[in-house]
């Protein structure tokens, strides 16, 4: 609405962070207690430890006001003409209705038990597939990965059909697994999401690519919006998630947060960088995996409960503790994701 007006993508981020900023504290302020009333609140899953049992009853749709704070946001100052930025909003809100759908079951059930998970997946499939076969067969789509920290990349062809379902699907469901303590999820994907909205200046800019080592993706510059929306948001939901929460963002927040990453890391052809800047989602995924693979083959586990985080708690370590040690791993992840681009 404003961009006819503001031609500066800098100011129109930093305008938009503002606005989902306000907004996302405004609607948090004057929902959480009607949330709660109307029993959207959090029942406990059932492998977390015995001392969740305080989180009980703590509103999970602060997920739902951050998205609605980035819609309004991106309303007022993106290029709503922009391809980039119109394919990110499909994405996230159409993950966003995959969450809305989990978490209405659970408010409906009273129960942490939502939507099934193999349904999830597969809607979240269905749905990646359409998104990739879009992108795809998009002219000047590049079907190259980039390698970090060289000059090489790889011509994958059709298989980068696969690459982005896997992406898509794959990066939600990994910060809906770390989405368990007090800011933790949330805190995690403000510094990646801040990574990311730099690497898509970047690579959109014209002047930068010469000097660094990105590629030029015309037209990406547009995403730092997006992620200046999203970055206001997600520090207005901070405000009420950090210990001791008043609110969680419930699985709608995670699809949307998880979706916003994986799309942006497809279209600025910086999908490999994703597993090291989002490398404590990567981890926190292994984690279940490894927990499941080795009970399941031998009978024995190997962390004392899975996600990770979980398992630092069950040895003692305090909530607040965890997760700013997770933050600070995210920081240093994140700085080394970006000192790839030095590498020339």
């Amino acid at each position: 609405m404003l961009y006819f007006l503001i031609s500066s993508i800098s100011v129109r981020a930093g305008a938009a962070g503002l606005l989902s900023l306000v907004l996302s504290l405004w609607m948090l302020k004057t929902f959480i207690d009607k949330s709660k009333r109307e029993g959207w609140v959090d029942y406990v899953r059932s492998y977390a430890p015995d001392s969740h049992e305080m989180k009980r009853g703590i509103p999970t749709t602060g997920g739902i006001f951050i998205i609605a704070s980035v819609g309004l946001a991106i309303l007022f100052f993106a290029n709503l003409k922009s391809r980039f930025l119109l394919v990110s909003l499909l994405v996230i809100f159409s993950l966003a209705l995959v969450g809305f759908l989990d978490d209405a079951l659970k408010a409906k059930r009273e129960s942490s038990r939502g939507l099934k998970t193999r349904y999830k997946l597969l809607i979240q499939f269905v749905f990646a597939c359409l998104v990739a076969f879009y992108l795809y067969y998009q002219p000047g789509f590049s079907k190259y990965l980039n390698i970090p920290f060289t000059r090489l990349s790889l011509n994958l062809g059709w298989l980068y059909i696969p690459l982005i379902i896997s992406i898509i699907v794959a990066t939600p469901n990994s910060v809906n697994l770390t989405d368990g303590l007090d800011g933790l999820a949330a805190g995690c994907v403000l510094i990646a999401g801040l990574g990311y909205a730099l690497l898509s200046y970047l690579a959109g800019s014209g002047l930068f690519f010469r000097y660094l080592n990105i590629n030029y993706v015309s037209g990406a510059g547009e995403l730092m919006v997006f992620w200046g929306a999203l970055l206001g948001a997600i520090i207005g939901f901070l405000w009420y998630n950090t210990y001791p929460a008043r609110v969680f963002m419930g699985e709608t927040g995670a699809q949307v947060l998880g979706g916003a990453l994986a799309i942006t890391a497809i279209l600025i052809k910086q999908e490999i960088l994703l597993i090291l800047i989002g490398g404590i989602f990567v981890i926190e995924a292994l984690s279940v995996f490894l927990q499941v693979f080795f009970f399941q083959t031998s009978g024995k586990r190997i962390f004392r409960i899975s996600p990770l985080h979980h398992h630092y708690e069950l040895k003692g370590m305090e909530e607040p503790k965890v997760v700013v040690r997770f933050w600070i791993i995210t920081a240093l992840l994140a700085l080394l994701g970006l000192s790839s681009l030095l590498w020339k």
